[in-house]
């Protein structure tokens, strides 16, 4: 959001809104640490406030802004961009598979692939890795057919798989893990087991932001989103359904997977173009057990930073 400045509105402290502190676990160090916020200013205008709320639901989460936005980020005049984006952010570019000379356009950038090694996939037998980078919540049980968060609005999984009532009973009682990818993340997303993969179903909607900021303001921002819908069967974990959700300013989703083949854990099923955006994981009742560790996390309403490939969970079959 860096198209809007970098300093504090001073509307914002006329209408008394205060910056959000998210705490994050770092699963590495297993130490906590408040999460920097990418147009933290923006989105205390977006959505701190009612009238900032409404002006966003009418005008910016439409498919038309986001894009023409898109369209500039994908252009070569974009690219003056990535430099300020990398150090404000702190992005470690020795993971990237390329100089950043080398990316022609800003989003050529933001929906880098990284080099060899980056990242490491769990090789453990009956593991579900995770499938991209991000902050991370699970659920070991749904409550029911509903996903529910202590600061969320709940989340019904007939309005969230489009009013499938056959996926909502399928994974009725079951499981979901939710990555919160911020803009500073890796934003390629992968298969977090061996399986073979269906199509890719999109479901049109509207690109409110996916950050804290939106999901407090008792919006059910995931079922209003764009987002997509795929089936993944696997030998021990039964269907798996793996969604990603759109963002504000983020129209494209981009899968780079062919449907109808035999995938394996950590390969690449797509990516997203800019902004901070979401995958979701479903998995059916008592196929698996999440680790102890993110489990507690959960609990205590802390996200945990993971890296793509960690591993999240075990199959119980």
């Amino acid at each position: 959001m860096a198209f809007l400045g970098k300093s504090e509105f001073p509307l914002l402290r006329m209408l008394g809104v205060e910056s959000k502190q998210i705490n994050v676990v770092d699963r590495r160090s297993n130490e906590s640490f408040v999460e920097k916020v990418y147009g933290d200013d923006v989105m205390k205008v977006f959505y701190g406030h009612p009238a900032g709320l409404a002006v966003t639901t009418k005008l910016l989460t439409n498919r038309v802004l986001s894009n023409i936005y898109g369209a500039y980020n994908d252009s070569a005049a974009s690219k003056h961009k990535i430099e300020d984006f990398v150090e404000a952010l702190g992005i470690d570019i020795t993971e990237c598979s390329k100089d950043l000379v080398e990316y022609v356009s800003f989003n050529d950038f933001f929906a880098r692939k990284l080099r060899p090694g980056a990242r490491v996939i769990t090789e453990e037998d009956k593991a579900v890795a995770s499938p991209g980078d991000g902050r991370l919540l699970v659920f070991p049980q749904i409550d029911d057919a509903t996903v529910s968060y202590v600061k969320w609005a709940p989340i019904s999984l007939f309005d969230l798989f489009n009013k499938n009532q056959e996926l909502a009973d399928r994974y009725r009682n079951g499981a979901c893990a939710v990555l919160r990818l911020c803009p500073a993340d890796y934003h390629r997303f992968h298969f977090p087991v061996a399986g073979k993969v269906g199509i890719t179903k999109t479901v049109p909607g509207l690109l409110h932001s996916v950050s804290p900021y939106a999901l407090e303001q008792g919006l059910p921002v995931y079922c209003l989103n764009k987002r997509t819908l795929c089936e993944l069967k696997t030998n021990e974990m039964g269907t798996i359904l793996q969604m990603e959700i759109g963002a504000l300013f983020v129209g494209s989703i981009v899968q780079t997977y062919r449907a109808g083949t035999q995938v394996q854990r950590g390969d690449e099923k797509g990516y997203f173009k800019f902004g901070g955006s979401t995958c979701i994981l479903f998995f059916e009742k008592g196929t698996v057990q999440f680790d102890d560790d993110l489990v507690r996390n959960s609990q205590n309403g802390l996200e945990t930073l993971v890296k793509m490939g960690e591993r999240l969970a075990m199959s119980l079959r």
